[in-house]
């Protein structure tokens, strides 16, 4: 079977995303947005927000007024909710409003690190006051699930974030050759990819004409190509329309790139990744720990304290557990193989062989092969 076949326009749904600073009217142009899409594509079913700010409260005039009926959940800035509301708004709803995702992005990363806190604890290690690099594959893999639905569901969708600083370092002209860290933009305070992934990517921000504030919306992408880097003062639907007139409403949506993969290019993986390493380093300062106490006894006494810290020095160098802890996993291996010589007398892996059932005669035999064959 082909994978050619003729290109057709599989975007039937808008996928939009809005940022900016405080007061710049994202949660507003959403709404103005959802209202208008509403009529235009015929939508029957409920707008729906995830509102986490709570900010919904605000816009409930604007919906009453255009006789459209207004779902909110505003209850929780956890990302597992807003993977429940986006299955249960999906179904029941024709347009969906997240705002602010930023919330979300944040609750992820720091439920992950409560995680890797408990699971710390259970060890008595200390606890981390950030993420470190291994964290982040996980973190990513699951906020590629809402990406997914984000892209993939049969609603409208429009998300909402607050803006971030894009900074980078600088040469002074001082002539000092030392650099300094500057902003030289913004972008959408979350995830950095999904900031790529919808077709219509709005900039809000605050201007002032005369003493009045002015909501203007800078079109940082249109995939329609229709609004690029135009700026739309107080926007509504209206003013955005063209890149709506381009999708295929009422048609076919393209379904979830997520079913397909290529595992079965890989026939060997290995286990050299961060993740891996990590486990084996956690296993190998366990399996220490658990020895040492089975050598010395879980004594709290000043003898046995002593001797405890006496025998991770002769083993490793040090007496701090913290700096064992961030040695790498080949010198904690090195040092639990001492520590296996040291109370089992082999080294940690090697099965010392098994004592023979029979007694061992001290007599030496008499007499030749032949005559015992005789």
């Amino acid at each position: 079977m082909s994978m050619l076949k003729k290109a057709v326009n599989k975007m039937a749904y808008g996928k939009i995303g809005i940022y900016g600073g405080s007061g710049s009217g994202k949660s507003r142009t959403a709404a103005e947005i959802a209202i208008g899409l509403h009529k235009y594509a015929g939508c029957s079913k409920p707008v729906a927000m995830f509102d986490t700010e709570p900010g919904a409260s605000f816009l409930i005039p604007l919906f009453e007024k255009a006789g459209i009926d207004f779902m909110v959940y505003d209850e929780s800035r956890a990302f597992s909710d807003l993977m429940k509301w986006m299955d249960e708004a999906t179904a029941e709803c024709s347009i969906l409003i997240v705002d602010s995702i930023t919330h979300v992005w944040r609750d992820l990363q720091e439920s992950f690190l409560a995680r890797v806190n408990d699971q710390r604890r259970n060890y008595n290690k200390r606890a981390l006051t950030s993420l470190e690099f291994q964290h982040w594959g996980p973190i990513k893999r699951e906020w590629g699930a809402f990406t997914d639905s984000f892209l993939s569901s049969k609603v409208h969708m429009i998300v909402c974030g607050r803006a971030g600083n894009v900074y980078e370092y600088q040469e002074k002209d001082d002539g000092s050759g030392k650099k300094e860290l500057i902003t030289v933009g913004t972008k959408m305070a979350t995830e950095k990819e999904l900031g790529y992934e919808p077709s219509l990517l709005i900039e809000m921000e605050i201007r002032h004409d005369q003493g009045e504030i002015i909501n203007t919306a800078i079109i940082q992408k249109d995939r329609a190509d229709r609004l690029n880097g135009k700026e739309i003062a107080k926007p509504n639907f209206e003013k955005l329309q063209p890149h709506f007139e381009a999708l295929c409403i009422g048609g076919a949506h393209f379904g979830s790139m997520a079913q397909r993969d290529s595992r079965e290019r890989f026939t060997e993986t290995g286990e050299d990744s961060w993740g891996a390493e990590l486990r084996r380093k956690e296993v190998a300062l366990d399996e220490i720990k658990e020895e040492i106490l089975r050598h010395l006894g879980h004594g709290m006494d000043a003898g046995t304290k002593a001797a405890k810290s006496q025998l991770l020095e002769d083993i490793a160098g040090t007496r701090s557990w913290a700096k064992l802890e961030s040695m790498k996993l080949v010198d904690v291996q090195a040092i639990r193989n001492k520590l296996w010589i040291k109370s089992r007398g082999h080294e940690y892996g090697v099965v010392p062989p098994a004592a023979s059932d029979e007694p061992i005669s001290d007599e030496v035999p008499m007499g030749s092969p032949k005559d015992a064959a005789a």
